[in-house]
């Protein structure tokens, strides 16, 4: 894989297909912790994390002079937590015994916006954890692709997130979809905007069997 790639990973149609329903998930916050690793990142950076709203632009402040870090300084921040991600990220709690689980209800697929010229690191990664599903890494949206890997099945799209953008966005393009929030860290609850309309949420994994299951069931 090389910088510049829009997307990494297996070309959508040698996805095998194996069940109708497909649970597609989202990586960060949801199958690996994002926001913790990132936190510590920061710290050695002489920066703290200390939301007031529901994006990282303006919520990180230099702990020396109390100044915001810009935009850029973050993006260095996040691109040295991928490049380190194999020793920095961890499984979300539960997710392993999870996947094992809803894998014999449907077809799982990772759907993740990391920078695809990092996609050999998370496959390495996900897979010291036994998490051996198809991954994609893209930069085009999610809507689009979930669209595309739902054109070869007859059943149900269960999408799982952290970001309600992103919710959205594959609502907007598999109208019928089973939109589920999931977000391993606490720090942004209380900034949490508004869900798309029909989404379920769940604050870690075994609530989100549960309303997996429900949702494959319905």
């Amino acid at each position: 894989m090389t910088k510049g790639l829009v997307t990494a990973g297996p070309a959508i149609e040698t996805i095998p297909v194996t069940k109708p329903d497909l649970l597609l998930l989202d990586i960060d916050e949801v199958v690996l912790h994002f926001i913790d690793p990132f936190s510590t990142l920061l710290e050695e950076f002489g920066a703290r994390l200390t939301p007031s709203s529901f994006r990282l632009t303006g919520n990180v402040h230099s702990i020396a002079t109390g100044a915001a870090v810009s935009g850029n300084e973050l993006d260095r921040v996040t691109q040295r937590l991928y490049e380190e991600q194999e020793e920095r990220q961890m499984p979300v709690e539960g997710v392993g015994p999870a996947l094992t689980a809803l894998s014999e209800l449907a077809d799982i697929v990772f759907l993740t916006a990391m920078t695809p010229s990092h996609y050999e690191s998370r496959r390495r990664l996900l897979d010291k954890a036994g998490l051996r599903f198809p991954m994609i890494a893209t930069q085009r949206s999610k809507g689009g692709v979930a669209a595309e890997l739902m054109e070869k099945r007859t059943g149900r799209l269960v999408f799982v997130d952290d970001l309600p953008p992103n919710l959205v966005a594959v609502s907007r393009s598999v109208p019928e979809a089973r939109l589920v929030h999931l977000m391993a860290t606490t720090l942004f609850r209380d900034c949490l905007p508004p869900l798309p309309p029909g989404a379920r949420q769940a604050k870690n994994w075994p609530e989100a069997t549960d309303v997996i299951r429900s949702l494959l069931a319905a």
